[in-house]
């Protein structure tokens, strides 16, 4: 005997079947999918806000240092970003879209507005 993974009926059949129906099978799946998006839209959620934040305090300016605290009174969540470069000197920057931020000490971060022309 073999028990569902969508509804935990037993049933009989090969022993690598999975579902006791087809109905029991696009259940799961569809439940599956609709967790992974909604996964999926949190952390977009969370990227979108850390660039809105870099947008709002850099301005017009394409490099500036803050105060790491700023930052994180502001909302900003240092964990999300879409990428990390590291650069001639070593130094690494994390990319959220199109900013950046590198932690120059404990305290102080500098953020870079990535050009156009890149």
């Amino acid at each position: 005997m073999i028990n569902c993974l969508h509804c935990n009926s037993s049933f009989n059949g090969r022993v690598d079947k999975k579902f006791c129906s087809n109905d029991c099978k696009n259940s799961f799946n569809y439940n599956m999918r609709k967790k992974t998006k909604s996964e999926v839209k949190t952390i977009d959620n969370f990227l979108h806000r850390n660039r809105e934040i870099l947008e709002v305090l850099m301005g017009n300016y394409k490099k500036m240092m803050i105060h790491k605290i700023n930052l994180e009174r502001a909302g900003f969540r240092f964990e999300y970003m879409t990428g990390i470069y590291h650069n001639k000197e070593n130094k690494r920057f994390h990319y959220v879209y199109d900013y950046a931020w590198a932690e120059f000490t404990n305290q102080e971060v500098m953020l870079v507005k990535k050009s156009e022309k890149q």
